[in-house]
């Protein structure tokens, strides 16, 4: 018999994936310090940024076995069925990431389109190269981490983390005697995600051969994609909003402070709020009943108080001048001009965060269509909020980008809200595939 679901068991699931998120934030600072202590720091920044970018905003897709797992990983059988159908993702897109490393695209993406000069342009596609080596690894350990959410033991993610974050310290350090400038990060990057999937994989084997063989409830490949594929516009769709904004705020008057502020502001808001992106994989694990439903609604309005409590705390008080000033090393001039942004976070909190919610929710009871249907109501808002720059190029750019965003997520929590809505009024089974 299923153990009944507590707060308390919400919790501790979901604590240790907020420190997995903050850890992922801890890891790209310190690769970042240190690839700036090489040499030519501009260009070997500039190159690692850009291959980064490409391949995560590809390398995203790749999350969807997580979700996928969670939903579909019931016996061996349809593990092996998710790692086939992962498996098969991953190398279409390790092959569209080498085309663009290994070909004249990697120069037209680079240099003409995104104005790289060559030096940068070189690093970038052969860091690139590197980088997509990492999708095989980030696949299997997308999988283990599904099979521990399934058995409720994500201390052991949060483990993982750790050890990648000591890994990657040790590997930029011993990469830079052998290669130079963005190639050392992006291989110390697959090096330790790699060394993460290892034991991950070590971890997770007790749960996996506590699987039974065959429960007769395999997925068709049809089956996975259709839940899929919603998933994996979201994702992708999620990393582009940041392009589109930052195109709308190069018209404001002063457009480099405008984007510089932005950045500024996006980043200390994401690396306070990220962790609420871990209600999806929360609510889409935990939740098998309306009693789940109704426990899940109080514990993500609970957190949220929590995280809006500490935004007000940083943000709201003379601390945001300490934030700015110190931590963040900003002029008085960009310190003036991203506490407007900064302020309205306290919204993002809330929209982002039954946003995620909404989405876990819909993807436990695998009705995933909704959720793509919302990446073109996304970005709809944010092109609609960004586009005032076009007829008032006197707006704060963080104002602007801020609301963007929380316009997006707060349309989204609507449009899903609705659905979910729809559904538990109408549907006597909200999870038949349990039942089944």
């Amino acid at each position: 018999m299923r153990e009944l679901l507590s707060l308390k068991h919400i919790l501790v699931f979901f604590l240790p994936l907020i420190f997995v998120t903050e850890l992922h934030q801890i890891s790209h600072t310190i690769l970042h310090a240190f690839l700036a202590r090489l040499a030519d720091p501009t260009v070997t920044l500039a190159a690692f940024s850009i291959a980064f970018a490409f391949c995560v905003t590809l390398g995203t897709i790749n999350q969807i076995s997580v979700q996928s797992g969670i939903s579909f990983i019931r016996d061996r059988v349809s593990f092996w069925q998710m790692f086939r159908f992962s498996g098969a993702i991953s190398l279409l897109l390790f092959l569209a990431v080498q085309s663009v490393a290994l070909t004249h695209m990697g120069d037209i993406l680079f240099g003409t389109w995104m104005g790289a000069g060559p030096e940068v342009v070189k690093q970038a596609r052969e860091t690139l190269a590197i980088m997509a080596c990492w999708l095989f690894p980030v696949m299997v350990r997308h999988l283990t981490y599904a099979l521990l959410m399934i058995h409720r033991r994500t201390i052991l993610i949060t483990y993982g983390t750790v050890l990648r974050l000591v890994s990657l310290g040790i590997f930029v350090s011993v990469f830079s005697f052998w290669l130079e400038g963005a190639a050392v990060g992006g291989a110390a990057l697959a090096a330790c995600l790699t060394v993460e999937t290892v034991y991950m994989t070590i971890v997770s084997r007790p749960f996996f051969k506590s699987l039974e063989r065959d429960l007769g409830k395999c997925p068709s490949y049809f089956e996975l994609w259709r839940f899929s594929w919603p998933l994996m516009i979201t994702q992708c769709s999620e990393r582009g909003v940041m392009l589109v904004i930052n195109f709308f705020l190069g018209q404001l008057s002063n457009p480099d402070l405008a984007l510089a502020g932005f950045g500024v502001v996006n980043g200390l808001m994401r690396t306070c709020l990220s962790p609420l992106r871990n209600l999806i994989q929360t609510a889409q694990a935990l939740v098998q009943s309306r009693k789940d439903l109704n426990l899940m609604l109080n514990f993500t309005f609970k957190t949220l108080l929590f995280f809006s409590a500490v935004v007000m705390v940083l943000f709201y008080s003379p601390l945001r001048t300490v934030i700015q000033e110190k931590v963040m090393g900003l002029t008085p001039e960009l310190a003036h001009y991203t506490t407007p942004g900064l302020k309205l976070t306290f919204w993002m909190a809330i929209f982002w965060g039954y946003s995620s919610l909404l989405r876990g929710l819909l993807s436990a009871m695998r009705r995933t269509g909704a959720i793509a249907f919302t990446a073109g109501i996304r970005l709809m808002v944010i092109v609609l909020v960004s586009s005032m720059t076009l007829y008032l190029p006197q707006l704060n750019g963080t104002v602007v980008g801020t609301l963007a965003e929380i316009g997006s997520f707060a349309a989204e929590s609507l449009f899903l809200g609705f659905c979910l809505w729809r559904h538990v009024k109408t549907s006597d089974q909200l999870f038949p595939h349990l039942q089944a």
